[in-house]
């Protein structure tokens, strides 16, 4: 997923009107029925999940566009590049808006749907999960054929997206011992490309992302890291409104609840070769 640099400042007003600026307040749900349109905040650029190409695609927004039709409203999606860390993006989409008056929307797609954290921010309601994420390796199976320890990156290449908690991992373990063969990109998608294109023969990123890239390739793997550190590390991703919308978070959950009953919701992560992971 890409991240906001001190770029974006010098983009100025040129940005704004490329990415369709929208200075306005979070709607609650009597407000998105009359205005026939309901904004949903989705991350650029992180795919399978969600990619502003071509008018928009990944599994979030299939879902969006499901809920939208649940509310009988029509989406309208705020693509966004994440910032340094959630809560930079629920303040800019959720429930005030950047600087730049983009923003925000009325509700916010893969949320982390944390009690701990939760408590930290009064001003987003945080509800309806869908979908349980975890960090995984995908290996090239000619290169590493069992991953029972992480023994074979003393000798193999891993790649991992740079200064996140597999790379951490990665850089640390049994005393540093991989940390020549561990191999830095700018993303996780990055990173699964290096492995498609035999630069590494594996990369740990978050399991999804790994299934999603990897989706139809053949000659790879996908499994839990042998590390219970990590393994433990899986959490539940939902949607999120700004405090005080919760007709809109009532209205959200049943449409969500709706979807996960008839399949429509396992199949929006089919469609991407992700598997679904009930939270």
């Amino acid at each position: 997923m890409i991240r906001w640099t001190t770029r974006l400042a010098c983009l100025g007003a040129a940005l704004l009107l490329s990415a369709g600026a929208i200075a306005a307040d979070a709607y609650d749900l009597a407000q998105v029925k009359a205005r026939g349109q309901i904004r949903v905040a989705l991350y650029k650029d992180f795919e399978p999940f969600s990619d502003d190409e071509k008018g928009g695609s990944g599994v979030d927004f299939d879902i969006a566009r499901l809920l939208a039709e649940k509310l009988g409203v029509k989406l309208q999606p705020l693509w966004f590049d994440a910032d340094e860390n959630t809560d930079d993006d629920l303040r800019n989409m959720v429930w005030r808006g950047t600087l730049f008056g983009y923003g925000p929307a009325d509700f916010m797609m893969h949320v982390p749907v944390d009690k701990e954290y939760m408590a930290k921010n009064d001003k987003v309601i945080f509800f309806a999960p869908y979908y349980r994420e975890r960090f995984a390796i995908a290996r090239n199976l000619e290169r590493v054929d069992k991953l029972e320890s992480l023994e074979a990156f003393r000798s193999q290449k891993i790649g991992v997206e740079g200064a996140t908690y597999p790379d951490t991992i990665l850089l640390s373990a049994d005393a540093g011992a991989y940390r020549a063969n561990v191999v830095h990109y700018k993303t996780a998608g990055e990173a699964i490309q290096g492995l498609k294109n035999g630069e590494v023969s594996a990369v740990m990123a978050m399991q999804g992302e790994l299934e999603g890239g990897l989706a139809g390739a053949k000659g790879f793997a996908i499994s839990e890291p042998p590390l219970p550190v990590i393994n433990r590390r899986q959490w539940p991703l939902g949607l999120a409104v700004k405090a005080g919308h919760e007709e809109l978070a009532r209205a959200l959950q049943q449409a969500l609840n709706e979807l996960a009953s008839d399949g429509s919701l396992a199949k929006a992560f089919a469609r991407h070769g992700v598997t679904y992971r009930a939270p």
